[in-house]
């Protein structure tokens, strides 16, 4: 009879836990925009900028001018998804919040963007070096608080990324 009593008054704490992690995710809690760790192995600068746009879709249509083989010329993200040898990209389109970050050799720098709100896409734009040379573009979609975004840069292995779209426990202490 002990035995069922503990198992029910248990079953009832993990109904109540989760049920609780359901309203207060509901809620809203958690920090309202993302939070981005930059980790850079690697022997040189990187200039990363986080724009922040209402969605995928819209993220598709922005406009960035380029060097490319010594000329300046407008593309499109599109463009901007594989690396192509671009240098020095800046997105041309207005009234786009944005975010830029250096993160020098062998350091770690964590930073929140700014201009989020629910429902917003982030679209990270990657230069390397001094001659700001495109490494990558990525785009973070997830409409929750307290996401996390990790990019790392090395010099051996390349990039590499980790999104959380807020989970575990941290994101309800925030």
């Amino acid at each position: 009879m002990n035995s069922r009593r503990l198992a029910i008054a248990i079953g009832a704490v993990l109904v109540g836990a989760f049920l609780a992690g359901t309203v207060l995710g509901a809620a809203g809690v958690g920090t309202p925009e993302p939070v981005v760790t930059l980790e850079n192995d690697d022997d040189v600068t990187y200039r990363v900028t986080a724009y922040t746009v209402e969605d995928r879709d819209a993220a598709g249509y922005l406009n960035f001018e380029v060097t490319d083989g010594g000329e300046r010329r407008l593309v499109t993200y599109a463009d901007l998804v594989w690396p192509g040898g671009y240098r020095n990209v800046t997105l041309v389109d207005e009234a786009v919040d944005r975010d830029e970050i250096v993160v020098g050799p062998d350091e770690t720098v964590t930073d929140s963007l700014e201009g989020w709100t629910r429902g917003d896409a982030t679209v990270y734009v990657v230069e390397r070096g001094e001659d700001r040379v495109h490494r990558r573009s990525q785009t973070v979609s997830c409409d929750r608080r307290g996401q996390e975004h990790e990019l790392r840069f090395s010099s051996d292995s390349g990039a590499g990324s980790t999104t959380t779209c807020a989970g575990g426990f941290g994101w309800l202490v925030r």
